[in-house]
């Protein structure tokens, strides 16, 4: 997935749809969805943890 379909799904996903749909729409397999919702949150998680720590 590129970062334009990685936007879509996430703007998708806050929106309340559920994978299946947002997979179907943007021609993937839900495997690959969940994957990749799974690094992407992975990967902002620590970020938002760590600009908490600044005070």
């Amino acid at each position: 997935m590129d970062g334009d379909m990685l936007t879509i799904a996430l703007r998708r996903r806050d929106a309340k749809e559920s994978v299946t749909a947002i997979a179907a729409r943007l021609g993937v397999g839900r495997s690959t969805l969940y994957r990749t919702l799974a690094a992407y949150d992975e990967a902002v998680t620590p970020c938002q943890a760590d600009a908490g720590q600044g005070d």
